[in-house]
């Protein structure tokens, strides 16, 4: 057998040269995933996140049940503070979120999603829950990857994670950088971070004099990253082709981590699940 022709049962054996196929697998699978999200109008589970603030990591795991149409949220803390219950209900609460803080100030509170007492704590407001956002920062991805060759997906292989077999798909940005923005007419960092895809926590942290996540004005020139994260590892579950694990990292390592435990996807609430006077809450 000539070495041509064992290179050439190699490459069909391979099922060709170069990453056109996990590019191609890497899409159709971020595909599939986006169909199974539009499926979901209930949820449950157990979330566990990490997330690396100025000064220190926060860490947490909290208990979750949404619904998606109309949004309506409820959240009970496991650590580090057990018991703390939170609900957001589009349409109530003057589009607060309701705390029962079991503690001090032993009081039922309202406070603001996007506010510093709530998001101080977090990198995301509360009304992220679920696969919404993760969605569409994917779908800026992916569009990005087909646009600029610094921006790779890949399917590198499989993984158990909470007992379930899922596709682990990788995208790297191979030139994540800050570039200078000019702020628009009525834009914040939230709105921001919708329209380009990328972390609002991260734009703030980079902005020195940035203190909040409203803090900007039309006509000011701020740094926004390129891509969501330098590198983002994501766990795709393959029986529910939802993302159950995902890791992000900026140049200085771990950026974010959030893990969706216990899924249950489409389950029958009651009529009374997001009431805040549901006989299983503490409202």
């Amino acid at each position: 057998m000539t070495m041509k022709y064992w290179f050439l049962i190699c490459i069909i054996l391979s099922g060709g040269v170069g990453t056109d196929i996990k590019a191609q697998n890497a899409e159709e699978v971020l595909q599939k995933m986006f169909r199974s999200i539009d499926g979901v109008n209930t949820l449950t589970y157990e979330f566990r996140q990490k997330e690396r603030m100025e000064n220190h990591w926060s860490e947490a795991t909290v208990k979750t049940r949404m619904q998606v149409q109309p949004k309506q949220i409820y959240v009970k803390t496991v650590t580090p503070d057990e018991g703390i219950e939170l609900l957001w209900v589009d349409g109530k609460y003057g589009g607060k979120a309701l705390i029962n803080p079991n503690g001090f100030p032993y009081f039922n509170v309202k406070l603001s999603p996007t506010g510093g007492q709530l998001l101080g704590m977090q990198h995301h407001p509360v009304t992220d829950a679920g696969f919404g956002k993760f969605k569409k920062v994917l779908q800026k991805a992916l569009s990005r990857s087909k646009s600029n060759p610094a921006v790779k997906m890949n399917v590198t292989g499989s993984r158990k994670h909470d007992g379930k077999d899922c596709y682990v798909l990788e995208i790297v940005d191979d030139n994540f950088h800050f570039y200078d923005y000019t702020v628009k007419q009525g834009e914040n960092l939230f709105s921001i971070a919708k329209k380009l895809g990328v972390a609002e926590y991260m734009m703030m942290v980079k902005n020195s004099g940035v203190d909040d996540y409203f803090d900007v004005r039309a006509g000011q020139t701020i740094q926004v990253p390129s891509s969501y994260a330098m590198k983002t590892i994501l766990y795709i579950a393959k029986d529910s082709m939802l993302p159950v694990f995902m890791k992000m990292e900026d140049k200085e390592g771990l950026f974010e981590l959030y893990e969706f435990n216990r899924l249950q996807v489409n389950p029958s609430f009651s009529s009374t699940e997001f009431d805040e006077n549901h006989n299983a809450y503490g409202f």
